[in-house]
């Protein structure tokens, strides 16, 4: 049989400094796994405004096995990431950061794991080497997608991660979603474990995260909630509330009822802004469960309409662009 093709997926922006190294590394990482894998590499240039790009371009003019997928504007980490995964052609994709703070000797161990089984490898950094201010926030968020989600994995955050091409390729992320890659993968089945990996501050250039993400990574954990519970039924989460607004609200209604047949005393009057509450929480019930309505038909839509991506390329190179 055929040996499994691997591609090596990484977003760039603004590496110039570290990119012939980290490329450097992955190559020989991956002439040490030929004779059990055939390998690609794809790096996708998230609109750098350095040298990445030109170093880039030259790397793929000498090495036939790169290709450089250039976007046309910075849309962000999750768009590049999904770019790569379109992009790649290989049985088993692993994706990484470029910055050098993850370890490309550390494949070999992402796909034996792969090989027993499973169909996504995370990597954990047991020991982070950030400081406490984004060590809590993280280990905050891991916290809630572990609840939310059902998978039991320590680090969401990593991007070094390996997975089965028939899984990941069903996945579509978009806002920041390259985190929860293995709870939509779990949603569809998919086996899931991680393995300890190293973790150092970033060599050369400045981190793009801060603790301004943190406010939109919690965000996210309510769509994460909706998607992985509730996408392919929708009314299910609409009617909850609408039953419990509207419920609420009657309740009200029949105890003001109550209180005026029992003791013949105009409720309306004395209690008006309770009784204005429970017909607003019946009111809103109500269009909670249209809202419902129109959801269950959008996702129809949805499933049923044609592909649709978050990036746009402006040109791929490889060894034979480069050199025409």
């Amino acid at each position: 049989m055929a040996q499994p093709l691997v591609s090596i997926i990484a977003p760039v922006y603004n590496e110039e400094a570290v990119i012939e190294t980290f490329f450097r590394r992955v190559l020989s990482v991956a002439d040490g796994l030929s004779d059990r894998y055939r390998f690609e590499f794809v790096l996708i240039d998230d609109g750098s405004r350095d040298r990445s790009l030109e170093i880039m371009k030259a790397l793929a003019a000498a090495q036939p096995r790169l290709r450089v997928i250039e976007l046309r504007k910075n849309f962000g980490q999750t768009p590049a990431l999904q770019a790569g995964l379109d992009a790649a052609r290989g049985d088993i994709l692993v994706t990484m950061d470029a910055d050098l703070q993850h370890f490309p000797e550390d494949v070999g161990d992402f796909l034996s794991k792969i090989e027993e089984g499973y169909d996504i490898v995370c990597g954990w950094r047991r020991e982070r080497a950030e400081g406490i201010l984004r060590r809590w926030p993280s280990r905050a968020a891991n916290t809630v997608a572990r609840w939310i989600s059902g998978v039991e994995i320590h680090d969401f955050g990593t991007t070094l991660r390996a997975y089965r091409s028939e899984l990941v390729k069903d996945v579509r992320l978009f806002g920041e979603f390259h985190r929860f890659i293995p709870a939509l993968g779990s949603a569809l089945g998919g086996r899931i474990t991680e393995l300890p990996i190293r973790n150092i501050e970033r060599p050369s250039g400045k981190s793009n995260y801060g603790l301004g993400r943190s406010l939109g990574v919690f965000l996210d954990f309510f769509v994460l909630f909706f998607i992985v519970r509730y996408l392919d039924r929708p009314m299910r989460a609409f009617g909850k509330l609408a039953v419990i607004s509207f419920g609420v609200g009657l309740a009200i209604a029949a105890f003001l009822v109550g209180e005026a047949l029992i003791y013949n005393i105009p409720t309306v009057r004395e209690h008006l802004g309770w009784f204005l509450l429970s017909i607003m929480l019946m009111l809103a019930g109500t269009q909670i469960l249209l809202s419902g309505l129109i959801a269950e038909i959008l996702i129809r839509i949805h499933f049923g309409q044609g592909e649709h991506r978050v990036y746009k390329i402006r040109r791929e190179w490889t060894s034979e662009s480069t050199s025409s």
